[in-house]
């Protein structure tokens, strides 16, 4: 008979239970690298084909943010770096970026064009996998919510290592779900469904957050998540 056990915190797996939890483990590693080649092709063209993020739409997003001079921002999914000459316009020089991704050429791309900031730390980083060092006032995952594997973990993760007490994480998009989920569908890009705005908001409350819904329109979309008080 097939059993699961659990013994002292540990899980003891019959023969069959760990076959599968090995291609399950597979998967996720295939997915995850598929992934990675999925964006480190498009990177070339990703400029060029990214409409939405425009210097209005960014800065408009940036503004419903609390941004001051001097403070330090995550940018988890930089790709090739949309936000940081804006953030930039917001925190200063005084201030610092960390711009993480999993794309090499993306990555690259971003390099190139904003490696003149000396303020900004690049960074090849899972960071649903690894850690990333130092505490931040703000954490932005900027067009990048439907790709997260763990979501609720991620969140619990970053809050954790990376949050500073009185800080938040951003989710945001520059356009409203329905356009998001219609560019993945056309891509086939791995990726889940991104629900509403207000939605989405409610099922991080139910993790155990408090969150406000500070835009949600065809231009932008945007919650601001807190730890509870």
């Amino acid at each position: 008979m097939e059993y699961i056990a659990k013994v002292n915190n540990l899980f003891v797996f019959t023969k069959y239970s760990v076959i599968f939890v090995v291609k399950f483990t597979k998967v996720l590693l295939n997915m995850t690298q598929s992934e990675i080649e999925f964006f480190d092709r498009l990177a070339p063209t990703w400029d060029a084909n990214e409409v939405r993020s425009t210097p209005e739409r960014i800065r408009n997003i940036l503004n419903l943010l609390p941004l001051k001079k001097g403070m330090s921002v995550l940018d988890l999914g930089t790709g090739t770096g949309v936000l940081i000459p804006y953030v930039e316009e917001k925190i200063g020089l005084e201030g610092r970026i960390g711009a993480v991704d999993l794309s090499e050429e993306m990555l690259n791309l971003a390099k190139s064009k904003y490696g003149k900031y000396e303020n900004v730390d690049f960074m090849r980083i899972d960071f649903e996998e690894d850690p990333i060092a130092g505490m931040y006032d703000l954490v932005i995952l900027y067009s990048v919510y439907p790709h997260l594997h763990y979501p609720e973990d991620t969140l619990e993760w970053l809050f954790k290592m990376n949050v500073k007490d009185d800080g938040a994480i951003v989710i945001a998009f520059p356009s409203d779900e329905k356009f998001i989920n219609n560019i993945h569908h056309e891509r086939k890009s791995e990726s889940d469904h991104l629900p509403p705005a207000t939605v989405l908001a409610t099922t991080i409350e139910e993790w155990g957050y408090d969150t406000s819904v500070l835009a949600d329109s065809e231009d932008a979309y945007v919650i601001i998540i807190r730890r509870k008080k």
